[in-house]
């Protein structure tokens, strides 16, 4: 555990009363910083609960939902140093979710073993490489379990762990190299042949023409060979696939920028030929601002078609303004993205995903919230539209040091 120096700031402290075994009081930071989150159904009562890292403090918050689109703190997991990737697989096959993060400054991928209950227990770390930041849970290996990959932006790699389906990874990892500061990383089947691929965000320089897409094709064994690499704008943060266009081959879109972007946020989309190549259909660009989590995509105004959620994190100004703006855009069948409402959450707005958190049929909304410290729920009405339902903070009351 860490030592800190007590503060203003510092009274901020995570309640003791958290989750048995991995829970506990450790941090680093003196401002909470949620980031990525992720969906799954901790406790077992059907309903969906959710995870958030909290990456000043160096936990993941745990929030249990009634189902009514309503969440309570339960307490916090203690991950390695600046957790930065979260995700949630059943790892162990034990029918409870897991969750598997990956820390920056840990180097490390971390496994905690949900009990079932709503509680979570460390069980595996995996050492990492080039400070990773993002991770996808799928069987690559076409072995019926679970594998990790990871990227490493600092050593130009991306790292596979392939899982036993007991909780453990066959040792030494796969690295795929050759792939400058990957960030922005999904997965699925480009190419048609039933094995999963790989596709990243790629950069050598922070100008437009140094940023790419790399799509890597898997053979179903857990090797991967590069398809295709293709231009998109300056410093490519997200990538989501998806039918954009309905034809039944998976397409991507892609949001940025990252902080320190000269040339603001945009969103693009492209479509796949099935062959696992893609070709660009519509770039948009936004205000200057940067976006430094994830994007979603869904349904949100049920015509069959998906539309994307981009969370605008910060304004690139001299004053570094924060951003409270999460932008709605909706598709148009063609891989066309029209610009929808615009809606106002916390300072900062860091990722969102989307899932039906109130059990009405309709998507909704979680977005973290980084300078605040908090995450909000928002209720989608099936037509686009979404009302801020409730934010909540990812720390515990104060407490008397």
């Amino acid at each position: 555990m860490k030592t800190i120096r007590l503060s203003v700031l510092a009274c901020l402290i995570l309640s003791a009363t958290f989750l048995p075994s991995a829970f506990g009081n450790h941090r680093t930071g003196m401002l909470a910083l949620p980031e990525v989150l992720a969906a799954g159904d901790f406790n077992g009562d059907g309903n969906l609960d959710l995870a958030v890292d909290v990456t000043g403090f160096d936990v993941a918050a745990i929030f249990i939902g009634d189902g009514k689109g309503g969440f309570t703190l339960k307490g916090h997991v203690t991950l390695d140093t600046l957790p930065k990737g979260l995700a949630v697989g059943d790892m162990n096959e034990d029918a409870h979710p897991d969750l598997v993060s990956c820390t920056a400054w840990g180097y490390t991928m971390q496994l905690l073993l949900g009990d079932g209950s709503g509680g979570f227990n460390p069980a595996n770390h995996l050492k990492g490489d080039g400070e990773p930041t993002r991770l996808v849970l799928r069987d690559f290996n076409k072995d019926s379990h679970l594998d990790i990959a990871v990227n490493a932006p600092d050593e130009g790699k991306i790292i596979l762990y392939f899982g036993d389906g007991k909780g453990s990874f066959a040792i030494p990892s796969t690295e795929i190299e050759g792939y400058p500061r990957p960030f922005g990383l999904a997965a699925g089947d480009f190419n048609s042949d039933g094995n999963l691929d790989i596709v990243t965000t790629t950069r050598t320089g922070r100008t437009a023409t140094a940023s790419h897409i790399a799509v890597l094709l898997g053979n179903g064994a857990g090797t991967f060979s590069q398809s295709a690499q293709f231009s998109v704008n300056q410093m490519p943060t997200s990538i989501q696939v998806g039918d954009l266009n309905k034809d039944g081959i998976l397409d991507l879109v892609v949001g940025g920028a990252e902080s320190g972007n000269t040339e603001g946020n945009f969103i693009s989309t492209f479509l796949g030929d099935g062959k696992g190549h893609f070709a660009l259909k519509q770039t948009t660009t936004l205000d200057p601002g940067n976006l430094k989590g994830d994007i979603a995509i869904g349904d949100f105004n049920e015509d069959e078609i998906l539309d994307v959620a981009f969370p605008v994190t910060g304004i690139e100004s001299t004053q570094k303004i924060k951003s409270r703006t999460v932008l709605i855009f909706f598709g148009d069948g063609t891989g066309n993205l029209v610009a929808g409402p615009s809606l106002t959450v916390g300072q900062e707005p860091h990722s969102v995903i989307t899932a039906d958190f109130n059990k009405d049929g309709h998507l909704d909304l979680a977005v973290t919230n980084r300078t605040d410290g908090t995450m909000s729920i928002l209720l989608g009405d099936g037509k686009g539209n979404f009302t801020l339902s409730t934010t909540l903070s990812v720390i515990s009351p104060a407490l008397n040091p």
